[in-house]
């Protein structure tokens, strides 16, 4: 397995594109979670980010979301009236 030192210098030959790439990806690696308070539940930070643009697009009415019984059919199927 290669040490830090050996990633650090080959973090320093990558040109700016790949070592700004190269932060973006080990920052994700590190903060890739949020734990909920008063709970054991992680909740990635995918899944927060897709959560935060989901109700931008609701608020700002650009996704009208789902009615009640369209909610109800893809929670329970098709036996649900």
């Amino acid at each position: 397995m290669p040490t830090y030192e050996d990633v650090l210098n080959l973090a320093q030959m990558l040109d700016s594109k790949d070592q700004n790439r190269l932060l973006m990806d080990l920052a994700a690696l590190v903060y890739d979670f949020a734990e909920v308070i008063d709970s054991d539940e992680v909740i990635p930070a995918e899944t927060i980010a897709e959560s935060e643009l989901a109700l931008q697009a609701y608020q700002s009415g650009k996704d009208p979301g789902l009615s009640a019984d369209d909610l109800k059919h893809l929670l329970f199927g098709d036996g649900v009236e």
